[in-house]
């Protein structure tokens, strides 16, 4: 008999379940879960991520982190054979090139219509630039940032996280900006 699993991206998150949302973070040894019912706090301190549930605190080193997943989504499947058939979900693609050295590529796709927010943060969880907020259609997306903030200045060379959020879902990816 095949235990169920539940799959989140390219990982397999054993904590997270329909009806227990789960925060993941993708770093070496993980992915590291945690059901969004138990963090009490979620911080950014210089350059590393610190985690608190009533039971811990965990830390990761930024520059480790390979993806957060703030969705709610998750997906149970009885084999690998089973993830073909699954509905279209909401993706956020890793950015192209990274690292960005003048200018990345950020792709998307949308299983529905809906509203839609991304969004490039600094480590810090600083809004650094929006780059869509508006109503957009089902389908596959693309956009371009070129390593300014909103108001048009170039920011600094460093580790910056850009969001994807849709209504009841959120998903991050982490690219760095070399100059």
């Amino acid at each position: 008999m095949i235990a169920s699993l539940f799959f989140w991206g390219a990982f397999f998150c054993p904590a997270a379940s329909a009806t227990n949302p789960t925060l993941c973070v993708f770093a070496p040894g993980g992915p590291f879960c945690y059901p969004i019912t138990d963090v009490q706090k979620l911080d950014f301190l210089s350059d590393t991520l610190v985690v608190t549930t009533a039971a811990s605190t965990d830390r990761y080193a930024l520059a480790t982190i390979q993806k957060i997943d703030f969705s709610a989504v998750a997906t149970s499947v009885s084999s690998p054979e089973g993830i073909a058939s699954l509905p279209s979900i909401l993706k956020l693609f890793p950015n192209e090139p990274n690292p960005v050295v003048s200018k990345t590529r950020i792709a998307f796709r949308l299983p529905e219509a809906g509203d839609v927010e991304l969004a490039v943060y600094a480590v810090s969880g600083r809004l650094v630039r929006t780059l869509i907020r508006e109503k957009q259609e089902a389908g596959d997306h693309a956009v371009v940032w070129d390593g300014r903030d909103d108001a048009g200045r170039e920011v600094s060379t460093g580790v910056y996280f850009y969001r994807l959020t849709t209504p009841g879902v959120e998903e991050s990816r982490r690219m760095i900006l070399l100059r």
